[in-house]
């Protein structure tokens, strides 16, 4: 047989094979005056048309009172074709448990819920209905209008899954708009979502569903959801890798009259879950936000690498309950931009990590916080898990968040890279436990006066080996003097006005320039550069540079000693002396007299002054020290008690059940690791400590990377190839690719090959 033989009897065949699909495709016209009628792969009965079989439907026409149900466990192709359909005593559109369901759309389809008695036993509460353990699948180029009158637009029960690829989908209902109990997935089209009361898009199971996998996953797509209450929901995992997302809550984005005891308005949220990871993981994407509650909001983990955002909040920016990871270690700062316009407090978590990205931070509270429990129980160690309860704002909402993983008191912030602004009304940036900043441009302003506000506040210790930190607040807070900043820093107290210019001069050289937002008491600036010849510039003149060069400066006095140009007073800068110009009185400067005695110890020629009796030494002892040949009394001269050494510890440093190590840490005598960590700063080559629990990589010493990220997205890129790779030969046994193709080309590459 020819090559062109060949090629041509197997372009018939799959001619053959098209013909044969078009003449199989089922078409079914609905209209409101449907005869009964039973055919070999659908029922029509009561104006419901009931699809039993696994073939392909094509359905169009319209009718009122009517209704698409699909038969239990079987798996049809429907494709919608400008079809509209509605009820009032049941769901219009039904797929039966255990069915897996191929949705396309051609041309404008809606579909409308006009129930109204949720009592009913035929009630389904949903203009598209799939049961458990059901999958729906949506594609097309068409648009579909659905519309829940009484609950829910399209609703998947315990243990089902959505799967949208492309389409334009627009929803009203009263409650929520696109939901599936198992998951959701999105990886493209356009959805147009409003709701009344419930939420935009979700999966959240009932209490005590453990069949339903309880995420929502989104690769692309443009969303604009106006809902009552949280925009996107997960109740256990939320993954965002792209897509343009413009998302209201509380109908408008107002938080006036919003009870937060009694709703919630989130944008984007992961919520408590019973048996799950709780997690957010956003890679890329647009969000516009503008919501009453937070915007962005977990009561896990956050983290977030790739995006921009735009974020107006009546709560929090940015909120996760435990671990706020933004960027990665050694990105650009253009992969990840957030801009808080408003807030209440701008980021927020248990820790928070900053490894690089743009962040622009407007809060009314704490601009960036890690907070958590500090009752006194936390502190006396009686709650090893702790309870995170952020402040008593949120004990009023009476919600207890326990923390698996973050213990009491290991609230920190770690800073290794990325441009920061913050403008605080309370704290630009506000620790329960440390700081740490190992990179970095940061701009902080905290609040002018009060006992709760400044640029930095901490209740542990501050850390600063690299980066930019520039920042003005409260000049009665700030206490940089105990913060371990191994480079130099200028500091001082400053009342500057608000939009004044405040120049970084390095002898008549402008370094940088700042314009303050607001009036502030104090000034602090360090970087890798700083050296004596640094000094703030305010509007043109000298500031006061209390500090400069590494030096511990007095207050008010250029960091001299205070009053008196940095001298002893009175004295002409000598030490001091009523009356002797600074020296010892009465010896002409020096030591002074013994009575009688010529300068010298008395009676000893210059010598220790002798005991008496004993010729200068101790008494009774031939000189040596009292009691035991000179030794300590009673102990061989050792150490009383425990044969010289430390007591308790074989003679090493104190510390209980340490063997004289640092007490409580268990790090070999080495310097005690941050509280939480379990890992001491010499395991770490003796830089920063190692971050979150699960998957941290070393890093060479640097900033702690979130967990598993870069192994996440390398086994995501080769899952992702073997899925298209099956997907693809799948379609092709299936005739999904040459099925599709235009029959009459078909033919004319036929009779060319002859």
């Amino acid at each position: 047989m020819s090559k062109k033989l060949y090629v041509s009897l197997l372009f018939l065949l799959i001619i053959s094979i098209q013909i044969s699909s078009v003449l199989n495709s089922i078409e079914i016209t609905l209209s409101s005056s449907m005869e009964d009628t039973t055919a070999d792969t659908y029922v029509i009965k009561n104006n419901i048309l009931t699809l039993n079989s696994d073939e392909e439907y094509i359905i169009k026409g319209t009718c009122s009172e009517c209704g698409i149900e699909v038969k239990k466990g079987t798996s049809p192709e429907i494709t919608l074709s400008s079809v509209t359909i509605d009820n009032s005593a049941t769901g219009p559109f039904i797929m039966k448990k255990s069915t897996n369901v191929n949705l396309i759309l051609e041309g404008i389809s809606t579909i409308t819920d006009n129930e109204s008695d949720e009592s009913s036993s035929d009630f389904e509460g949903a203009g598209i209905k799939f049961k458990s353990g059901s999958n729906l699948t949506i594609s097309g180029t068409g648009t579909l209008i659905v519309i829940g009158k009484i609950k829910n637009g399209i609703k998947g029960a315990s243990g089902s899954n959505l799967i949208i690829n492309s389409g334009i989908i627009n929803v009203t209902c009263v409650n929520n708009g696109i939901a599936s109990d198992g998951s959701v997935t999105i990886n493209g089209g356009t959805f147009n979502v409003e709701t009344s009361e419930g939420d935009g898009i979700k999966s959240d199971p009932d209490y005590g569903d453990t069949e339903s996998e309880r995420s929502v996953t989104i690769n692309g797509g443009t969303f604009n959801i106006n809902s009552f209450s949280d925009g996107i929901q997960a109740k256990a995992q939320l993954t965002i890798n792209g897509g343009v997302f413009n998302i209201k809550t509380f109908k408008t984005g107002s938080s006036a009259n919003f009870d937060k005891d009694l709703y919630s308005a989130k944008g984007l949220k992961v919520s408590t879950n019973e048996t799950s990871e709780i997690s957010m993981v956003i890679t890329g994407g647009t969000f516009n936000l503008n919501t009453a509650d937070d915007s962005v909001h977990s009561d896990g983990n956050i983290t977030i690498t790739g995006g921009t955002f735009q974020i107006s909040s009546g709560d929090d920016g940015v909120h996760a309950d435990q671990y706020l990871m933004l960027g990665k270690n050694g990105d650009s700062n253009d992969l990840v931009k957030i801009n808080i316009t408003k807030s209440y407090e701008g980021l927020e978590g248990a820790q928070v990590y900053i490894y690089s990205g743009i962040y622009r931070v407007i809060a009314s509270d704490d601009g960036i916080n890690a907070a958590g429990d500090t009752t006194d129980q936390c502190r006396q160690g009686n709650m090893p898990g702790g309870n995170n309860n952020f402040g008593p704002r949120r004990n009023l909402r009476g919600k207890q968040r326990k923390l698996q993983q973050i213990q009491c008191n290991t609230f920190h912030i770690y800073i290794s890279g990325g441009d920061i602004y913050v403008n605080a009304g309370a704290d630009g940036l506000d620790a329960n436990g440390n700081i740490v900043i190992s990179g970095g441009n940061l701009e902080i302003w905290g609040a002018r006066t009060g006992s709760d506000g400044d640029f930095i506040d901490l209740d542990g210790s501050m850390s600063i080996t690299d980066g930019t930190l520039f920042g003005g607040g409260n000049a009665g807070m700030t206490n940089p003097t105990s913060w371990k900043n191994s480079q130099n820093k200028i500091y001082g107290s400053n009342s500057v006005s608000a939009n004044s210019v405040v120049n970084i001069m390095s002898g008549t050289t402008t370094i940088k320039s700042y314009t303050t937002p607001k009036n502030v008491g104090y000034l602090y600036y360090t970087s890798p550069d700083v050296d004596s010849n640094y000094k703030f510039s305010i509007d043109g003149s000298s500031g006061n540079n209390n500090g400069n060069d590494g030096q511990q400066g007095f207050p008010g006095n250029n960091g001299n000693m205070p009053g008196n140009n940095g001298q002893f007073p009175n004295n002409n800068g000598t030490m001091p002396g009523p009356g002797n110009n600074g020296q010892f009185p009465n010896n002409n400067g020096t030591m002074p007299q013994f009575p009688g005695n010529n300068d010298q110890f008395p009676n000893n020629n210059g010598t220790m002054p002798q005991f008496p009796g004993n010729n200068g030494q101790f008494p009774g002892n031939n000189g040596t020290m009292p009691g035991d040949n000179g030794q300590f009394p009673g102990e061989n001269g050792q150490f009383p008690g425990n044969n010289g050494q430390f007591p308790g510890n074989n003679g090493t440093m104190p510390g209980p059940d340490n063997n004289g190590q640092f007490p409580g840490q268990e790090n070999n005598g080495t310097m005690p690791g941050f509280p939480g960590n379990s890992e001491p700063f010499p395991e770490n080559n003796g830089t920063m400590p190692q971050g979150p629990p699960e998957g941290e990589q070393g890093n060479n010493g640097t900033m702690p990377m979130p967990p598993n990220q870069e192994n996440d997205s390398t086994n995501q890129r080769q899952e992702d190839t073997e899925d298209d790779d099956d997907e693809l030969f799948e379609q092709f046994l299936n005739g999904g690719i040459f099925m599709k193709f235009n029959l009459c080309y078909l033919i004319m590459i036929a009779a060319f090959a002859f």
